[in-house]
């Protein structure tokens, strides 16, 4: 089968939603192209996933394609029907006329894919036929050692976003700045901040010489890479439903890297956090100081926090998903016939 992914962006959405999956169907045989724009040979394509088509001339293209006889499947990974006022670039962005399109092309296409149940509910409200699939990342990144109890260097903290999602960082700015004062031997603590400048970093109140921002990071291997160095990762957000209907990519990334997360006590990470096993949910703003010192005073607490998310990220690996893309892609007469 041939099949294009026909991604909106190259951003970390596309990374999840577009790259890693074609990336995972070629293991299973099918040829896979993916990119910002459709290939010179479309025509010679089975299958068009298209990552948030919505634009106007692309939403031309999609209907062209389902009167080509392309079977066409929509792919959404936020719920862009509510998007947090605090957003108001993606506000402005997703404005009547984008969401009138974005329905209509779901309801072009042969069906729609989520990243998570609860959005996959507020999909269903225009598309009759919605499948979730999960994110997921390689089997290779379950086998990169880690150090929890390195003792002659600093502990590092971590926290990542973009500047859509930056707004939850606040959330736990005071207990960063208190960490990164803590004398614990070995260096300290340093604060990282990933996906943001220095100067944004500072305007939303993070201070001190321990802490750093690495501002964007441009390539996804690049970006897990960074990430991986920590030793700690907090991920607070607000309860909000925009961030209900996420997938939770920072519990997906921490554990299959073995990395204690702390984040918000809210759908989507209530779902996959079990507090004090696999992870910390937090309630109320002391809390993220009180598990960022439990974890930065108790190696044997990082490991085994660490250590039992990753023994449940086998199943986040894109080994274990590519079969799931590759159902809705197969239309259900060659399913049948096979």
């Amino acid at each position: 089968m041939r099949v294009h992914f026909w991604s909106a962006d190259s951003a970390g959405s596309s990374f999840y939603r577009a790259y890693l999956p074609g990336m995972s169907l070629q293991w299973l045989g099918h040829t896979v192209s993916v990119g910002m724009r459709l290939p010179q040979d479309w025509p010679a394509a089975d299958v068009v996933v298209g990552c948030r088509v919505a634009q106007r001339d692309p939403s031309l293209m999609w209907r062209k394609l389902k009167d080509e006889g392309k079977r066409l499947v929509l792919d959404l990974d936020d719920d862009y029907f509510h998007i947090d006022p605090s957003n108001a670039h993606a506000r402005q962005v997703w404005d009547t006329e984008m969401l009138g399109r974005l329905v209509h092309n779901m309801q072009v296409a042969d069906l729609v894919t989520c990243c998570s149940e609860p959005l996959a509910a507020v999909l269903r409200d225009y598309a009759e036929d919605v499948r979730v699939i999960p994110n997921g990342l390689p089997a290779q990144y379950l086998g990169q050692p880690r150090d929890y109890t390195a003792a002659d260097r600093p502990l590092f903290v971590g926290w990542a976003g973009t500047s859509s999602t930056v707004a939850e960082l606040p959330e736990a700015v005071r207990a960063l700045n208190r960490i990164s004062q803590y004398p614990r031997p070995g260096g300290g603590v340093q604060v990282r901040i990933v996906g943001i400048s220095p100067e944004h970093a500072m305007s939303l109140g993070l201070r001190g010489r321990r802490i750093g921002a690495l501002g964007w990071v441009e390539r996804m291997e690049h970006y897990l890479h960074a990430v991986a160095e920590w030793d700690v990762w907090c991920a607070p957000y607000r309860d909000t439903q925009f961030n209900r209907s996420k997938y939770p990519t920072k519990f997906l990334e921490a554990s299959i890297l073995g990395i204690p997360l702390i984040a918000s006590d809210i759908e989507p990470y209530r779902r996959v956090i079990r507090h004090g096993e696999n992870g910390f949910l937090v309630r109320y703003e002391h809390e993220w100081g009180k598990h960022l010192k439990q974890l930065a005073d108790d190696p044997g607490l990082r490991q085994r926090i660490g250590m039992a998310a990753r023994a449940e990220a086998s199943g986040s690996i894109l080994q274990a998903i590519n079969v799931q893309w590759d159902a809705v892609l197969t239309p259900a007469s060659e399913r049948t016939a096979a």
